[in-house]
């Protein structure tokens, strides 16, 4: 732009800054600031508070405090730095500097008070949780009688991520046996997810569970999302299944990847509780699990619940690989349970799940019980469809035929 005599104006350059710090590319973020200044752009208020971002970022509040001793500050940017500071457990700088945004006729928020009290709760400072919220009540950001309607203190401290303080505000209610709103549990979960904090959002469900607290369909998708990433499978599995058994419907592609991360983990009694919930509810897994979990059974001569999972599948109208139908199919075979060969074998047709490998177990078992007219029927229909083993296995299982 500067080549062709133009400027831009610092509103698009601070849309281009927000959006390389937003994605934590702190380093790009400084390279794009010195173009920008070296074009002649002069920093406005938003620029400051973008720059005390990354800062912040960064871990270098100490920068931030060279800017606002300079005498350029904002409300916002002491926000951020008070945020920073809080987060990092420095207390006394941060009340310090809340003095300072008094001393300068800037009005701290509900917000700003808040920052420090979540993370004086983060840290456990105890010393620090009652100074502010002595400040709090002393400049009647919240009041006494808040503490009597925890709901509405709670639910906005989720609307502003402060988790650790509304966390704290939860346990306070429940020592005091005070009840709190439905939509207050589900505030408290939704922004527990959102931070990462599973531990405690796993506490806060068993807790809800407990207490008979019905949420909205979404607060347990969310819930779930946040289940389906974690590795402790045990108690992921049961906390899943209790989901789906209260008829709330999760997403069949993240239950199916953690299926298969049970099944990698040949955690199998996981896996099949979790996968017989899922189906019997009418829910879609993909095969992956399924196809595990057969194989896993017909290793094991577990044949009748390898058939028992199909007939589940079947009333879903979803179906194996066919891999996983030839074991399933030798298993039956080994054992001359060629009826219900038979029925796995016309599924597969329906599925266009037939290979070369199936007609062979199907043809060696029909005539491994005089079947011959049947197992001549699946010669020909193997011959129609291309699907001609090599040389030596057919010749082997034309051999069966004389």
């Amino acid at each position: 732009m500067r080549v062709q005599g133009l400027t831009p104006s610092v509103s698009a350059c601070n849309a281009l800054l927000d959006a390389i710090q937003r994605e934590n590319e702190i380093r790009w973020a400084w390279c794009f600031y010195g173009v920008v200044i070296r074009n002649g752009v002069l920093p406005n208020r938003s620029t400051w508070s973008l720059i005390t971002r990354i800062f912040c970022k960064n871990g270098k509040c100490e920068r931030v405090a060279r800017i606002l001793d300079l005498g350029i500050y904002s409300l916002e940017m002491y926000n951020i730095l008070l945020d920073s500071l809080s987060k990092s457990g420095n207390f006394g700088v941060a009340f310090d500097r809340l003095n300072e945004m008094c001393d300068r006729k800037l009005e701290p928020s509900f917000s700003t008070y808040s920052s420090i009290l979540d993370g004086a709760c983060r840290h456990e400072n105890h010393e620090a949780v009652a100074r502010i919220i002595s400040i709090m009540i002393e400049k009647e950001i919240i009041l006494n009688s808040s503490f009597c309607r925890y709901d509405l203190v709670i639910q906005k401290l989720c609307g502003l991520s402060r988790t650790y303080a509304a966390e704290m505000f939860m346990r306070k209610a429940l020592n005091e046996k005070i009840g709190l709103e439905d939509a207050t549990y589900g505030s408290l979960l939704r922004a527990l997810c959102k931070e990462g904090r599973t531990e405690t959002s796993i506490w806060l469900y068993h807790l809800i569970s407990e207490k008979g607290v019905v949420l909205n369909d979404s607060t347990y998708k969310i819930f779930a999302s946040v289940l389906l990433k974690e590795e402790q499978c045990e108690e992921v599995s049961d906390l899943l299944m209790d989901i789906i058994s209260r008829g709330f419907s999760l997403c069949s592609s993240e239950l199916s990847g953690f299926l298969a991360v049970l099944c990698r983990k040949r955690k199998w009694r996981e896996a099949e509780e979790l996968l017989n919930v899922v189906i019997d509810k009418g829910l879609l897994p993909d095969s992956f699990g399924c196809c595990a979990l057969v194989e896993y059974y017909c290793s094991g001569k577990q044949v009748d619940l390898a058939l028992t999972l199909h007939e589940k599948m079947k009333k879903l109208d979803i179906s194996l690989d066919v891999k996983t139908y030839n074991v399933l199919l030798n298993g039956l075979v080994v054992l001359r349970r060629m009826e219900e060969a038979v029925r796995v074998f016309d599924y597969m047709r329906r599925h266009e799940k037939l290979s070369s490998a199936g007609f062979t177990i199907m043809i060696r078992g029909l005539c491994g019980v005089n079947e011959l007219r049947k197992a001549m029927k699946l010669h020909d229909e193997m011959l129609k469809l291309g699907l001609k083993p090599d040389e030596t296995t057919y010749k082997s299982l034309i051999s069966l035929f004389k």
